[in-house]
């Protein structure tokens, strides 16, 4: 199986937090976004309804058009 590049953009940024925790808000964001990251590599499909289903869920749809796109390049 593959990884995609989500995957390893979420798992380097893990690693990345993990290493040079600086600050504790900000490692706990950076740990976040990079979870997101990862399980949106796994399960792009699973990951969009979930947060399409959610209050705003119109916004998210065209963020994750937008930051797909920008990761695909």
């Amino acid at each position: 199986m593959a990884i995609s590049i989500r995957t390893k953009l979420g798992a380097a940024l893990a690693i990345g937090v993990l290493v040079g925790l600086t600050s504790a808000f900000l490692s706990l964001l950076l740990l976040v976004v990079a979870g997101f990251l990862i399980a949106w590599g796994q399960n792009p499909q699973g990951v969009e309804s979930f947060f399409e289903s959610l209050p705003y869920g119109n916004y998210s749809s065209k963020a994750f058009s937008r930051l797909s796109a920008l990761l695909s390049q």
